[in-house]
């Protein structure tokens, strides 16, 4: 038993069968062809040495350990190769460097909850459909009761942000945002919390942030804008 070499191939890596391995092994077993294994050609190979060694000399433990590092070892390629190509595929360099200058950051993430600092203030935001002349920030405690409000003048369609200053630490509210137009139409408005970015993650298809406090991470494109920074 000889031990098992690397062969890459493409943008694959594989296992190339030292002296021990059989030509035979190709065919109805569904094997590479040519010198070339995949794992599961290892496998199968490992299973016929075990049951065809000699008993009066028995496989070294050794060369056995040894081909069971090369296995993962090749494994482990497989796994950086195939995160490599997904980071490739979703633009990933941009967002990656996007993301990871996120974290410490204060972010605005779809919600209307309030989470006042030791001070008393607490930040938010929100998005408008349309053109509007005025808006106004209306707050509630846990409680439903409205316990202040903040104006907003020439609100855009863009990202407002606001400030309240007499929050109570410890306490949590929430908000909601009323704008009218010229005429004095209502327009819809889209509201966002305050949150910590604590880590990033871009090692699925789409991106994604962790959230001091929150169980669920929230995808960077949910990410409306950053906040007190």
């Amino acid at each position: 038993m000889s031990g098992i070499a690397f062969n890459t191939v493409g943008n694959s890596s594989s296992l190339t069968a030292g002296s021990t391995a059989s030509s035979n092994t190709t065919g109805s077993s569904g094997g590479s062809t040519g010198g070339t294994l995949t794992e599961q050609d290892f496998i199968q190979l490992l299973v016929a040495q075990l049951q065809d060694q000699n008993p009066t000399a028995p496989t070294n433990p050794q060369d056995l350990a040894n081909e069971f590092s090369d296995m993962a070892m090749v494994s482990g390629i497989t796994g950086l190769t195939q995160e490599a190509s997904q980071i490739q595929s979703g633009g990933a360099p941009g967002q990656l460097a996007q993301a990871a200058g996120l974290i410490g950051k204060t972010v605005a993430v779809p919600g209307n909850g309030l989470t006042p600092s030791s001070s008393g203030a607490a930040e938010g935001a929100f998005t408008l459909s349309g053109a509007a002349t005025k808006a106004i920030v209306s707050i509630f405690n846990a409680s439903g009761t409205q316990v202040g409000s903040v104006p907003v003048s020439g609100p855009s369609t863009g990202l407002n942000t606001f400030q309240w200053n007499s929050g109570s630490a410890g306490q949590q509210y929430h908000f909601n945002v009323t704008a009218v137009n010229a005429s004095g139409s209502a327009v819809p408005a889209t509201t966002y919390s305050a949150a910590q970015v604590s880590a990033v993650d871009v090692s699925q298809s789409s991106p994604s942030v962790a959230i001091a406090g929150a169980a669920a991470p929230v995808p960077l494109s949910n990410i409306a804008g950053l906040l007190g920074n």
